[in-house]
């Protein structure tokens, strides 16, 4: 994706700073940090993310990133058993960084539920960003202005949850966001409702949707640890129903054993259903040129 952020006037870099209650999650999927190491083939169930994600020059970086969205002590990073130890080394440079081991892996909704869980046990008002690990990002200062923004919607407006968007490369099969009025108060923003979701467009409805400037989901959500944990309540009520016996063994000695007992017969999901929920607003990135993800790494750049 190219992606080129221009600044808002009006808008302040005192209004972007990281506040102590934004936590930020970040989605390492099942691939090690290492450059140049061939990703593993992953298969899942949506189109959306049936392609290898073969950005690990991305990863380590997206740490950092992440890292000056939030104050020290509130990035969690998730990995699986098998790359931890790969992650931890990583980890090191980033002050205060924690992580989240999954015993295996079942999907990127699982992935950032599980995180979002503990935190919203511990402060369902907290603000939390998540962010996948292969995203790659040029002129990030101009992205994090942008990113922090979205934490600032949020500020406004607690109940609305954040999904951040693009404009694809090319007329893509299904996928299409349609951005909808701008939402009240929110306007300087340039938050928008979302008219519609298109799963599946006809070859004549992607020309429309493609020259109207409709969006794609580049899988950053911004929103109240507790709106978040509700949305999912709704878009994939058998996961969070899975995690549930998790949550009063958190921080416990207990923790680990349930959660390899829970993973057992955890379904897989992606994140799919949360992109398609009809409470989520959009804010597009302006100026945008998105390639997917299926198809190569996702890249910002000024």
């Amino acid at each position: 994706m190219l992606a080129r952020v221009p600044f808002i006037p009006g808008l302040d870099i005192e209004r972007d700073a990281a506040h102590r209650r934004v936590w930020a999650i970040v989605l390492t999927g099942d691939e090690p940090p290492v450059a140049g190491r061939a990703p593993r083939v992953r298969r899942a169930s949506s189109a959306a993310s049936r392609w290898p994600v073969t950005d690990a020059v991305a990863r380590p970086r997206a740490l950092e990133r992440a890292s000056r969205l939030v104050p020290p002590g509130h990035m969690i990073t998730v990995t699986t058993r098998r790359w931890a130890r790969a992650w931890d080394v990583e980890l090191e440079g980033v002050p205060g960084a924690r992580r989240l081991v999954q015993p295996s892996y079942r999907g990127r909704a699982v992935e950032m539920l599980l995180p979002l869980l503990k935190i919203a046990r511990h402060d369902p008002s907290a603000t939390v960003i998540v962010l996948p690990a292969d995203h790659g990002i040029d002129h990030e200062a101009r992205f994090l202005r942008y990113a922090s923004r979205a934490v600032w919607a949020v500020a406004l407006r607690p109940d609305l949850p954040i999904l951040i968007g693009a404009h694809p490369h090319a007329p893509v099969h299904g996928g299409w966001i349609e951005p909808g009025a701008p939402v009240e108060g929110l306007e300087e923003l340039a938050v928008r409702a979302v008219k519609r979701f298109v799963d599946v467009a006809s070859p004549a409805e992607r020309r429309r949707l493609f020259e109207g400037n409709a969006l794609t989901s580049t899988l950053i959500f911004v929103g109240r640890a507790g709106t978040l944990r509700s949305l999912a309540a709704r878009a994939v009520p058998e996961i969070l129903e899975a995690l549930e016996p998790l949550e009063d063994a958190f921080d416990t000695a207990e923790e680990s054993l349930l959660c390899d007992a829970v993973y057992e017969c955890m379904p897989e999901a992606d994140l799919v259903s949360l992109q398609r929920a009809p409470e989520l607003a959009v804010l597009p990135l302006p100026d945008v040129v998105w390639r997917a993800p299926e198809r190569e790494p996702l890249l910002l750049a000024s």
